[in-house]
């Protein structure tokens, strides 16, 4: 089974500084297996996991002269990471308000 088919992708531990090797179409391959997890899920394990793998992709060295994607996967990789904090429970009571003094 490869990692476009597998229904109920594993979490792992993905280090950021990958082997050269490693091509970014295999990560943004789990990438969206993961995110179609979260969307069944929603659990913040597989929130963090795909914040890991986004961050893993804004610093691939093959990525490195696209910026945009770049920026892209570290908006991706800060969205998820709110959603991981949403997932569990990490978020205060003031989460979304505007501070006091900033209006």
């Amino acid at each position: 089974m490869n990692a476009t088919t597998d229904p109920s992708p594993a979490l792992e531990i993905l280090p950021l500084d990958l082997p050269p090797d490693l091509p970014p179409d295999l990560l943004r391959a789990r990438l969206a297996d993961l995110i179609r997890a979260a969307v069944n899920q929603g659990t913040a394990a597989v929130a963090e996991t795909i914040v890991r793998y986004f961050q893993a992709l804004s610093l691939h060295p093959e990525l490195a002269a696209n910026l945009d994607e770049r920026a892209a996967y570290c908006r991706g990789a800060h969205h998820w990471r709110g959603l991981a904090a949403l997932a569990s429970g990490r978020l205060d009571d003031n989460a979304g308000q505007v501070p006091a003094g900033v209006l």
